[in-house]
């Protein structure tokens, strides 16, 4: 006879991994990518991003709009925002600060006004699929873990780095084994279904700008398969009510 701690956790399993389950389709969906798209984990962001170089020529009132913004303490977290990013934050049980300015391709327009600047690159390059906001706190440590989509690519942009000295940084990302530290400016494209996790080191928050950027590099029927993919997020982030959950707080916490 079965246990009843062994029936519950085999429940709870068959629940998680159900068709029904986001979980479910995400690792069919990183099949099916995995099998068709090879590429090294960090690759030139000109190449495959050339939008990028308009980022570094605004960079100067990027920073300046985005860091009022980010360093209000006014951001929501991203836990709350997506559910499913709840046990990245129960790793360390640190806020990690998140503004979404678009998510695979569902605008935030209250958001996207708080920054004008990049309100304006957002409006002329629809292949930035999702844009954000990231702080992280001092010490936060983000778990090893792997993106759901290979659809993109990921763009950092750093805005509020600290410096460590002797090449490191407070934005230390481990990639496929392999350790970067960036610098603030430092454009930075990388494939993130590759396991990674990240780290500020420092006593003070680190702000990133965050991109997904559509792959051009996809065959044709990837390329219909993304679209449905975008598509799905998109009706996901409308039934859940999204735009009013990623709002700034009211006041400083």
């Amino acid at each position: 006879m079965l246990s009843p701690d062994w029936a519950r956790a085999v429940r709870k399993k068959l629940l998680r991994w159900a068709p029904w389950n986001y979980r479910f389709w995400r690792e069919i969906a990183r099949w099916c990518y995995e099998r068709s798209l090879h590429n090294p984990a960090v690759v030139p962001a000109l190449d495959h991003f050339p939008a990028s170089a308009e980022l570094h020529s605004n960079f100067d009132a990027i920073r300046r709009e985005t860091l009022e913004v980010a360093l209000s303490g006014r951001l929501p977290a991203n836990h709350e925002i997506m559910e499913q990013q709840r046990t990245l934050y129960e790793f360390d049980r640190k806020v990690w600060g998140m503004l979404p300015l678009r998510g695979y391709g569902y605008d935030y327009p209250a958001n996207q006004a708080l920054i004008p600047s990049l309100r304006s690159f957002l409006s002329r390059h629809r292949d930035v699929v999702s844009a954000a906001v990231s702080l992280f706190p001092p010490r936060k440590v983000l778990r090893p873990h792997k993106g759901p989509f290979k659809g993109v690519w990921r763009f950092h942009l750093p805005l509020y780095v600290a410096d460590l000295g002797d090449g490191c940084s407070s934005c230390e990302l481990l990639i496929d084994g392999k350790t970067y530290h960036l610098q603030e400016g430092e454009g930075f494209l990388w494939d993130d279904t590759f396991l990674h996790s990240a780290v500020n080191p420092s006593d003070q928050p680190r702000v990133v700008l965050l991109f997904d950027v559509f792959r051009r590099d996809q065959p044709f029927w990837l390329v219909a398969m993304s679209w449905l993919f975008l598509a799905i997020a998109q009706l996901w982030q409308r039934l859940q009510n999204m735009r009013e959950r990623a709002l700034l707080r009211a006041t400083a916490s």
